[in-house]
């Protein structure tokens, strides 16, 4: 159950080292994510598709810390920096909680070959909804 990550993690560290494309572009490895097919294909593509999300809520995670610090600065909040505090604890419970989260998914799959595939979907679809709510809650574009 936890060889995903180590999975994952490997690929990743290769995809940097080995000059793999990125970002969703793996033709320089002959993958069409539009057409994958196989299993490491689309595990490949999933791992890309998970990294752009997640790219996508550190930036946007970012910009709500940096427009509460600015709003504590400038005075416009007083209760900013308290809010900036109970963001970043609020984030980390948040990691924890998705995280156990799609293991319960990858758990419940973890008899089919579709284990691998059902979690990575869990954390993207987790990941865009956690940065859907961050730029509601904080009334960022």
């Amino acid at each position: 159950m936890k060889m995903l990550p180590r999975v994952l993690a490997s690929l990743a560290l290769c995809a940097g080292l080995c000059g793999v494309a990125h970002a969703g572009d793996r033709s320089a490895d002959g993958i069409d994510c539009a057409q994958a097919t196989g299993g490491y294909e689309r595990d490949m593509c999933d791992s890309d598709r998970l990294d752009d999300v997640d790219r996508e809520l550190n930036a946007v995670y970012a910009q709500a810390l940096d427009e509460l610090k600015a709003q504590a600065a400038d005075g416009s909040c007083s209760r900013c920096a308290a809010a900036e505090q109970q963001l970043v604890k609020a984030q980390r419970i948040w990691i924890t909680l998705r995280d156990a989260d799609c293991e319960a998914v990858y758990a419940f799959n973890a008899d089919g070959t579709s284990r691998n595939p059902a979690k990575m979907q869990c954390l993207i679809t987790q990941t865009r909804d956690r940065t859907r709510q961050l730029r509601e809650f904080y009334e960022l574009l």
